[in-house]
């Protein structure tokens, strides 16, 4: 696969998170640039490990956002830009920007799974019109829930920490006062019945997908098995093509008595991104190839029944290095 593409300089944003420390990874591992820059809002984080420089970053919901990018980018002579985070990703398409920015080519999914993917009140909608199997989602400021018990999440946003089941009449209501501008969703269960999908569509057409049964640790995918779901692939095959998908994004759903129901679709990469790329499944590079406008390798679907588990690291940083390798 390195052999295929290969870029001078790679700039990955939210490079202290789990997933753009995960990009920096596979970038390394498999030769693609010959310099990683990693930007983060913070500045304290592991990813100086992985990455050549890493740059600090405001907001990128502040004015100062798209300045201080251009100038990083500047600086270092980027020659692709990877977006990893959902509030950036979120910036870069409200203002209209489709794979190019201010002449750099940018990793991201289509306009359209953007625009579905980035609002979970949309995505139910979306799934719904296409008589998609989803679970029933309204407003929080609509008033109370159909049907209790059920979940309570951020319209926008991702991760888990926003997300909780709601039991009873009395929390809800306390839970309208305190986050109107949340949604209301159906309890899907069994709860040990959650599969997470890596969806890619290449500009050609062509759909490849993966799919673990995994249980959750700490908000991401603690261990899983690979696994091939008839019903779940043929909605795999709907939702990519009913985006009209180019690129990467992730599918979460859970397999109900009566089927597979999508509660998620994240129009990113995700957490899963480097188990996927160990097993075959390398969507990451292949989004570098359809930037570069080379053809895919060939995909050799792994072995079902492989299973995955995640395990800590520790990284020591013997001095700050923070923008200054």
């Amino acid at each position: 696969m390195s052999g295929l593409v290969k870029y001078g300089t790679v700039l990955v944003t939210g490079c202290g998170g789990d997933i753009g420390i995960s990009i920096g990874r596979i970038l390394r591992m498999s030769n693609v640039c010959e310099k990683l820059i990693g930007c983060d809002m913070l500045d304290n984080h592991p990813g100086a490990v992985f990455f050549d420089v890493c740059e600090k970053v405001p907001r990128a919901d502040t004015d100062k956002y798209f300045e201080k990018l251009a100038g990083i980018a500047k600086k270092h002579a980027v020659d692709l830009i990877i977006l990893v985070t959902e509030p950036e990703l979120k910036v870069f398409h409200e203002k209209g920007y489709d794979r190019w920015w201010n002449d750099y080519p940018i990793v991201m999914a289509n306009p359209q799974s953007l625009s579905i993917g980035l609002d979970k009140l949309a995505t139910a909608n979306f799934l719904k019109q296409h008589n998609l199997p989803a679970p029933w989602t309204v407003k929080v400021s609509s008033g109370p829930p159909p049907v209790l018990p059920c979940m309570i999440k951020d319209r926008f946003g991702a991760g888990s920490r926003s997300v909780s089941l709601v039991t009873g009449l009395k929390v809800a209501e306390e839970l309208a006062q305190t986050r109107p501008d949340a949604i209301w969703q159906e309890y899907l269960y069994p709860e040990d019945e959650e599969y997470t999908c890596g969806l890619f569509r290449s500009e050609t057409g062509e759909i490849r997908h993966i799919t673990f049964r995994r249980k959750l640790q700490g908000g991401l995918t603690g261990n899983g098995e690979l696994v091939e779901n008839n019903e779940i692939a043929t909605l795999l095959q709907q939702i990519a093509l009913f985006l009209e998908l180019t690129g990467s994004i992730n599918v979460q759903l859970r397999c109900m008595p009566n089927g597979p129901f999508v509660f998620e679709i994240n129009p990113r990469f995700s957490s899963t991104v480097m188990f996927r790329h160990l097993l075959g499944f390398q969507d990451l590079l292949w989004s570098l190839c359809e930037s570069a406008k080379v053809s895919l390798p060939e995909y050799k679907k792994p072995t079902v029944g492989t299973r995955i588990y995640r395990c800590a690291q520790e990284v020591i940083l013997p001095e700050p290095c923070f923008a200054t390798k």
